[in-house]
């Protein structure tokens, strides 16, 4: 969050810190990185007739917890407030404005190999949805194309959606893995600066405005993930082409619908989910994906000759979409 403030407070700000305002990050590390729980980043940013504080909170060390519910707002709050007394000597907490909230699901995968696999199958979910589009990895300082082993996002700019291995995550900065943290695979869904602002806005037909308190709630926590997790990552367990074929001879579904589902698998096991949507009209496209979730099928199946992989896994999204049915 951006929270306002004036000139005599950023006076305040540089007698408190004992030197420059853009030491004041290090201040509060030197002196209240344990007392905060090593939650906040902050630092000043200053344009022509404007001043505010740049605030980062990490609301799971802030609160030492993992479970963020609705209730915690208002600790959540009161520690934001109190570190502002710290600094200026007053809380202008009611002039700030959200500029980024991650919404975050964590699921436990303990099995690595499952793990791998997984981010394997995801990197076939579909190529774009709404105006997100998929990236795989990135372009390394040398202009070479590095693709992601554990992550995969879906952004827009002003929205991303991604899935990612926390544990790989801490690893690979070199920070101590949390209780929380081990054998989770984390999805979120982040609302940036953009997206708040045009919910904020006369454009939007419901304005809301851009403050903490209308983002830490149950109600848009649940329509995000709804609307924006569960279309990129389909319902329906992993099987293998095989198994998938047979659970769908078994079926009670025409000749005809047989036929589509097993073309469109192929299809998918080939490619990606993106595929056959360049190869059968939107109308076979959605009831293929409807009649796969009806038979607890997940439109991507997993290769063939992966190493060791089972015949079927359990989606690790059913807690989730348990929560929506």
């Amino acid at each position: 969050m951006n929270i306002g403030i004036k000139e005599e407070d950023l006076n305040t700000l540089e007698e408190t810190v004992g030197g420059n305002y853009k030491q004041v990050n290090d201040y509060i590390q030197m002196h209240y990185a344990e007392y905060f729980n090593n939650a906040f980043t902050v630092r000043v940013v200053r344009h022509p007739g404007k001043i505010y504080l740049s605030l980062v909170v990490d609301v799971i060390l802030l609160l030492r917890k993992s479970d963020i519910q609705e209730s915690d707002y208002l600790e959540v709050k009161q520690r934001i407030m109190e570190l502002l007394m710290m600094l200026i000597g007053h809380a202008p907490y009611e002039d700030h404005i959200l500029v980024r909230i991650d919404y975050r699901y964590d699921v436990i995968l303990p099995n690595k190999q499952l793990r791998e696999l997984y981010f394997h199958l995801i990197t076939k979910h579909v190529d774009r949805y709404r105006f997100q589009h998929k990236y795989k990895g990135k372009k390394s300082a040398s202009g070479e194309f590095e693709k992601y082993k554990t992550t995969i996002y879906h952004s827009s700019g002003s929205i991303v959606t991604t899935a990612y291995d926390k544990e790989a995550e801490r690893e690979a900065k070199e920070c101590e893995t949390q209780v929380y943290e081990k054998d989770v695979v984390r999805f979120e869904v982040r609302l940036m600066y953009q997206h708040l602002y045009y919910k904020a806005s006369a454009r939007c037909p419901n304005p809301i405005s851009m403050h903490l308190s209308n983002y830490f709630k149950e109600e848009p926590f649940n329509e995000y993930l709804q609307k924006y997790l569960i279309p990129i990552y389909p319902q329906g367990d992993y099987y293998k082409y095989s198994e998938a074929e047979r659970i769908i001879c078994d079926s009670q579904l025409s000749a005809f619908d047989k036929s589509l589902l097993k073309e469109f698998l192929l299809k998918t096991s080939s490619h990606s989910l993106s595929t056959p949507k360049k190869h059968v009209s939107p109308h076979k496209y959605k009831k293929a994906m409807r009649l796969l979730q009806n038979l607890g099928i997940n439109p991507v199946c997993i290769p063939k000759n992966y190493p060791k992989a089972p015949k079927q896994f359990d989606n690790p999204l059913n807690s989730l979409f348990s929560i929506f049915e």
